[in-house]
């Protein structure tokens, strides 16, 4: 069987700008559900506790999802 692998293409910009209104918006943009929920709720309860831990994981979640992987998608051809 052949596979085919189609690498992920997304705008860097945008996923930062989504990250940045809503932490995790920019992960999900580029197809990382389970990140995007992950960074939503770790951002949310470091502003929640106290607001310096929030503003360093916001950093951290907007500058993973304009610079980091948006991984890639394997299609197995039969034959």
């Amino acid at each position: 069987m052949a596979d085919i692998i189609r690498e992920r293409r997304f705008n860097f910009l945008i996923a930062g700008v989504l990250s940045l209104v809503i932490p995790g918006l920019g992960q999900l943009y580029k197809g990382q559900f389970l990140r995007a929920i992950l960074w939503f709720l770790m951002v949310g309860a470091g502003y929640w506790f106290f607001v310096i831990p929030g503003i360093v994981l916001h950093c951290f979640c907007i500058l993973g999802a304009a610079f980091g992987s948006a991984g890639s998608d394997r299609i197995r051809l039969p034959g």
